[in-house]
Formats: C-alpha cells, sequence, structure tokens
C-alpha cells in the first residue's frame, strides 16, 4: 500500500507518546481541536461508522436551521468545511511542528452542536520524516477519508468533487499562511515549494499557486482565496478579508467611481 522507503518511518511504540504531544500542540492552536486516544464511539463521524451520514446531515440540518436565510449553497460549503478543517490542521501540527505523522485510517470527529470540534485516534501507529515525505503519505489518507465524507453526503444533497477540491486547495493554502505566519523564519519560496507539493499530492491543480502572492513590504506571502465561504450571506455575516468577491466588488467601485 505504502511505498518502500516509507516503512522505514514507520513505527508502532508501546504507547501513544507520540499522540500525547499532537493533544497539547492542537489545544494551544484552538481548544476547539481537543483530542482524545481510543476505540472510536458510535458517536463519532468516521469511516467505518455507517451512521456517520447522519451525523453529517444533522449538522447540516443545524447550520440550515440557524441560517435559514443564508441558501443551500453556504450550508453544504460550511459543513463541508467543518469536516475538513481538524484533519488538515492536525496533518500540518505534526508534519512540520513534530516531523511525524498520525494515522488517519482510523480516526473520529465528533458533532458538537453546530460544530465539528474534537477529535480522536483509534491507532498506536504513526510516522516520522521530513515534509516532503510525509505529506505524500497525509494526502493518500486524507484523500480517503474526504472522498467517504462526500460520498456520505452526496447521498442526500449533490456534492461535486470539484465543488470540494476548490475548498480542500483554500484550506490547504491558507495553512501555510499561518504557518509561515507562527514560524516567520521559512522563507516565502520555501513556502511556495510546499503549497506545489500538497497540491500535487492531492492531485489538485497548480493553478492555485495563483491565489499566493507576496507583500511589497515584507515579502510574506498572502492567500486570496478562490472559493467563497458564503458567509456574507447570513444575517450578519460579511465579506472575509481573503474573500475572491472583495476583489471583484473594489475592482467595480473603482470602474463606477472613475
Amino acid at each position: 500500500m505504502f511505498p518502500d522507503w516509507l516503512k522505514l518511518f514507520w513505527f508502532r511504540p508501546q504507547s501513544p507518546a507520540i499522540y500525547q504531544l499532537i493533544f497539547t500542540h492542537s489545544k494551544q492552536v484552538s481548544p476547539y481541536l481537543k483530542g482524545s486516544f481510543g476505540d472510536l464511539p458510535q458517536s463519532c463521524i468516521s469511516i467505518e461508522n455507517p451512521t456517520s451520514s447522519a451525523s453529517i446531515r444533522e449538522v447540516y440540518r443545524e447550520i440550515e436551521g440557524s441560517n435559514p436565510e443564508a441558501g443551500g449553497s453556504y450550508w453544504l460549503t460550511r459543513t463541508w468545511d467543518l469536516l475538513c478543517w481538524q484533519p488538515i490542521y492536525l496533518s500540518f501540527l505534526s508534519i512540520y511542528g513534530l516531523k511525524s505523522l498520525p494515522d488517519f485510517t482510523q480516526f473520529g470527529q465528533f458533532k458538537r452542536n453546530r460544530l465539528v470540534a474534537g477529535y480522536r485516534f483509534a491507532s498506536e501507529e504513526h510516522w516520522h520524516g521530513e515534509p516532503e515525505e510525509l505529506i505524500p503519505l497525509a494526502a493518500e489518507q486524507l484523500s480517503e477519508l474526504f472522498e467517504q465524507y462526500r460520498a456520505q453526503i452526496n447521498d442526500w444533497a449533490r456534492i461535486r468533487p470539484g465543488f470540494t477540491n476548490h475548498l480542500l486547495a483554500d484550506l490547504i493554502l491558507s495553512c501555510l499562511i499561518k504557518l509561515q505566519t507562527l514560524r516567520p523564519e521559512l522563507e516565502s519560496d520555501y513556502i511556495e515549494e510546499q503549497a506545489a507539493l500538497w497540491l500535487d499530492a492531492f492531485k489538485l491543480p497548480k493553478k492555485h499557486l495563483i491565489s499566493l502572492s507576496r507583500d511589497e513590504a515584507t515579502g510574506k506571502l498572502r492567500h486570496m482565496r478562490i472559493s467563497c465561504c458564503l458567509v456574507y450571506k447570513c444575517k450578519k455575516g460579511s465579506l472575509c478579508s481573503d474573500c475572491p468577491r472583495r476583489n471583484t466588488r473594489q475592482a467595480l467601485t473603482r470602474v463606477k467611481e472613475s
């Protein structure tokens, strides 16, 4: 299943000590990233849980109930983002912080009201290596996980791979921007190289790289999303700072003023 060279980095520790490090660091990133280790309960959203589709649909319906004015595209976008943010964040935290990758083949997430927050690993297996070595494995595992989520949603709402791929690319690139913010010693060239590796590993088009640009004053990278989260459709919502619609509106305003 895995390349031969990865077997050099495959460990089965006596205790999940690496997971304790992940749990500690993830809570520092966000209090919602609360991790645990053990068997996956039926309340988990996971690949092997047959009730996961119902749990995901419940999240969708709760988002719909709290923002009925926003419409189906927002409800679907928000649901998908909630399903994907923890696995991506945890992968980045582990790969760039610990040079390790946990086993996402036995991974569960918890539904918390209108959120998906909190996670659990059930396998002690993990891999050590450099980012260039771990990114392909992360993409392999997460692609399987995300495709299962998409298939479960597609049972009750049409959700195209093109739609989810745009959201995934934006999530990956925004995490790389956060990584450079947290570790300013990382040069923009390096971040761009890592971005290309992630996109290639997930089989996402390299055209997404055009959403990265350099700040002329600092030389640091900025990200302008390709997809829109549609939160502006909510009563109290507004355009995000990295929203592609913001550029469109600014351009229209300049045309009107000229």
